[in-house]
């Protein structure tokens, strides 16, 4: 496991979902450090519902690649600039 997929397991510890007529939306839990706070801001753009579903799709993808860097991303959940964003966010330290 690479640095980038151990920050990122860490940090999927800390994403809950929240059940609404619409479906399943991914929400921080409140004990969350303000670091993912600030890594959905400038990884996703924000914390709103939709930028979450980013934040989660792209921990999610980092931890279950061999290899982070070279691993396909469903770009029609996270785009390739914001997954890239996370990969250099996680790889060195946030």
């Amino acid at each position: 496991m690479t640095t980038a997929q151990a920050r990122a397991q860490a940090y999927l510890e800390h994403i809950d979902f929240e059940f609404t007529e619409a479906g399943m939306t991914p929400v921080l839990t409140e004990d969350a450090p303000d670091e993912l706070l600030d890594l959905a801001r400038r990884v996703a753009g924000g914390t709103g519902a939709g930028e979450m579903v980013v934040l989660f799709e792209a921990l999610t993808t980092v931890c279950e690649a061999k290899d982070p860097l070279l691993c396909e991303v469903d770009e029609k959940v996270c785009g390739l600039d914001a997954y890239h964003r996370l990969v250099e966010e996680l790889t060195r330290g946030g």
